[in-house]
């Protein structure tokens, strides 16, 4: 009896010895950056944004970010730095809402007092979401909520152990570790561009076409602004001390010719100049366009699909931004909206497909 009760004593005391000795080791290197900033000469891991993210805003030493869904992946923070001065973090979002963009930014504006520029892409495929719109359900909430009991799911995990241990070694999958948020969800070199790309994604002969455009509604105008004032404008009206560096993303030509086959063009161009007067009234706000740019809009060299370009283009935009070229003032965005209207409803989609060999 003694002997069992001995060994029994032992085997739990063993356990416990090895459960403190992994969480403390989570807790140590915090591969997520959930307590922490980056401890040095460990090589950290930046791959995975819902679990990161809201650790490198905490966290992070920066006075800049770029954020956004998957159209912001390939800036190159870098970049930003040479343009503006600035000291520039990348927390992108891959389909992410204005609101989980948002949510985000704001739990960087908490931490950090001495944030002073954020440039952000908006998305037009988001114009029409209503404001608390949220598309992952699987969040780790466990890292982005103050409960500290739930840690219990980050410190006993076997696969951020995992992590834990390739940050300490130095090494992942490729090879040494390096970090750098110019690579971080950079997805530039896993794809290939032009129109063979496209044509490989956008089924033009399976849309549904439809005789009319359909107008905007009263109803979608309200939820517009509900989104755009919830997720956008509120946080710059309540911080007047940050630059906001906002764009619409450049879609390529491909979409517009989508929304026009499906009647859905005309109400996209009213819901942009809509949120266009709903942004224009605020100072510390810098509204840019590029759709105006048409040779670049109609260059599928540009784009992995009828909306994902490549780095390139991301690099074009923040020297645009930092030239003030493509910005939406109240004394030229009536004449912008006319006349992408005038292109984009006008365009001789049909020939410029054929050339492309898109059907």
């Amino acid at each position: 009896m003694r002997t069992g009760k001995k060994w029994m004593i032992g085997f739990v005391t063993l356990f416990l010895v090895i459960l403190v000795s992994i969480g403390a080791l989570t807790i140590i290197v915090d591969p997520y950056f959930h307590y922490h900033k980056p401890l040095p000469g460990v090589s950290y891991i930046l791959d995975n944004e819902r679990y990161q993210n809201n650790g490198i805003v905490k966290h992070f030493e920066y006075d800049a970010i770029i954020t956004g869904s998957s159209m912001t992946e390939c800036f190159k923070p870098s970049e930003l730095n040479e343009l503006f001065g600035v000291n520039a973090i990348k927390v992108p979002y891959s389909g992410g809402s204005y609101k989980e963009i948002n949510e985000n930014l704001m739990v960087a504006v908490e931490h950090n007092p001495n944030i002073k520029m954020v440039v952000r892409g908006l998305d037009g495929v988001r114009f029409f979401n209503s404001k608390d719109d949220m598309d992952y359900s699987d969040y780790p909430t466990y890292l982005y909520d103050s409960n500290p009991f739930n840690d219990v799911s980050y410190l006993y995990n076997k696969s951020i152990l995992m992590v834990t241990l390739q940050n300490l070694l130095g090494f992942d999958s490729d090879g040494k570790i390096e970090m750098s948020f110019d690579d971080y969800c950079n997805w530039n070199e896993h794809y290939s561009f032009g129109k063979d790309a496209v044509n490989d994604y956008y089924a033009r002969n399976t849309v549904v076409r439809v005789e009319s455009q359909i107008p905007i509604t009263e109803e979608e105008r309200t939820i517009i602004k509900e989104n755009i004032e919830q997720n956008v404008i509120a946080l710059a009206k309540e911080n007047p001390q940050i630059e906001f560096y906002l764009y619409i993303t450049p879609y390529s030509i491909c979409f517009m010719d989508y929304w026009k086959l499906e009647g859905k063009l005309e109400r996209h161009l009213a819901a942009e100049k809509y949120i266009i007067e709903l942004l224009l009234p605020y100072e510390n706000i810098h509204l840019f366009s590029f759709n105006t740019e048409y040779d670049t809009i109609c260059n599928l060299d540009y784009y992995r699909d009828v909306a994902h370009h490549n780095e390139d283009l991301n690099s074009q935009i923040l020297m645009w931004m930092k030239d003030g070229h493509g910005e939406l003032t109240e004394d030229n965005y009536e004449a912008y909206c006319d006349e992408v209207y005038d292109f984009y409803m006008n365009f001789d989609y049909d020939s410029y497909m054929e050339s492309m060999g898109i059907d």
